[in-house]
Parts: C-alpha cells; sequence; structure tokens
C-alpha cells in the first residue's frame, strides 16, 4: 500500500501550486514518471466532484470520505495502467465508482444498516414526468425514497442511475467512464428508472 496524505474534508484543497496549470494528462503523465507532487493538483481539481458521486452512491458522509481517499491512493497504485490517450477525469470516476461498490458490497456482507440521506430536489432530473414538489418537505420526502429505492439497485443500475441523474453525464459518457456498452447504459437506465418511479408512484397528483 502507498502512503498517500489526503486532507480529510472534501471542501478543502491542497496547498500545493502547479507552476504552469498542467493539463490533467501532463499531470497524469508526471505521475506515471514516479513525481508524487503531480498528485495534490488532480485532488485539487476532482475531489469535491468524486466526493458528490461516491456519496450519491453510498448514501453515508463517512464512508464517502474514506471511499474518495482510497480512490487517490488507488491513483498512485494504477497510475501505470493509465493510458495516455485516455480522458483523466472519466478514469478517475471509474476507479472511484469501483471503490464505492466494493465499499457498499463489503458493507452489506457485514450487515451494515444503509440509511438514504434526504436529497431535496434531485428528483426533478428524473425523466418520469413527475411534478416538482411545492413544499421542502416534499422534497425531503422524495429525496429519502429516491435513497431507498437507489440502495436496492444492482451495482451497475445504481452507477449508471448516479452518473445520469447526480452528474448530468450524458449516456456516451456514463458508457466510457464504466467501460460498458451504450446498450448496456440504456437498458440499466431504463431498469434503475422504473425502480426509483415505483417508489414515487403514489406521489403523482
Amino acid at each position: 500500500m502507498v502512503a498517500v496524505s489526503l486532507d480529510a474534508a472534501p471542501l478543502v484543497a491542497s496547498s500545493a501550486a502547479t507552476p504552469v496549470e498542467a493539463t490533467d494528462r501532463e499531470l497524469m503523465a508526471r505521475l506515471v514518471a514516479g513525481d508524487r507532487e503531480a498528485l495534490a493538483p488532480l485532488v485539487d481539481r476532482h475531489y469535491r466532484r468524486l466526493y458528490r458521486i461516491v456519496l450519491s452512491y453510498l448514501r453515508e458522509p463517512d464512508d464517502a470520505l474514506d471511499c474518495v481517499q482510497e480512490t487517490f491512493v488507488k491513483v498512485v497504485v494504477k497510475a501505470s495502467s493509465w493510458r495516455d490517450t485516455a480522458d483523466v477525469g472519466p478514469w478517475l470516476t471509474r476507479i472511484a465508482v469501483n471503490q464505492a461498490i466494493d465499499r457498499y458490497r463489503r458493507g452489506k456482507r457485514r450487515g451494515k444498516v444503509m440509511e438514504p440521506l434526504a436529497e431535496g430536489d434531485h428528483h426533478q432530473s428524473l425523466e418520469s414526468g413527475l411534478p416538482a414538489p411545492d413544499s421542502g418537505v416534499a422534497g425531503r420526502e422524495i429525496g429519502v425514497r429516491v435513497g431507498r429505492a437507489l440502495l436496492g439497485l444492482p451495482a451497475t443500475q445504481r452507477a449508471v442511475f448516479v452518473l445520469r441523474h447526480y452528474e448530468e453525464q450524458s449516456l456516451d459518457e456514463i458508457s466510457r467512464t464504466l467501460g460498458i456498452s451504450l446498450g448496456t447504459v440504456k437498458s440499466s437506465l431504463h431498469r434503475a428508472l422504473q425502480r426509483v418511479r415505483s417508489r414515487l408512484e403514489d406521489l403523482r397528483p
């Protein structure tokens, strides 16, 4: 295991500076070459986004923090597997999602009880035709129901749903990020939406 020092809070950026505002690919190339100082700017740029993704997946802030830190440890360990033709953002996202899936499965094996987060108006991005809630209470109720539905989804459906509706990635982007076919993305999203909609059915006018 390679020790990587990361800030525990997702809203605190590293103080390390990048002299010429290197691109993600340049930073990854430096990391592959053994320059560990290239990690800090990547953390600065992607920590918040990855934290948001894994929190949406895991539904538990402490687990999400641990998962993002594990993700960047994995980035160092797996740096040599990155190809310079690959976009860095989707590559990092795939590692983060895989880490979240592994952590969630470990939690289920240990019998950990997962409680859904109240997420306000996330449901408004659902392609379900449901109206927006007319009060904060309704928004919280829908957020809880969506969270419970997510907890019951298989790993791929859950990852596709999170990237589509919380990160607003296109279907093609999800396909590239997760390394699965476009057809699998579409079918997984369709099944996930059916499951989530069923949780919200009684809220229709």
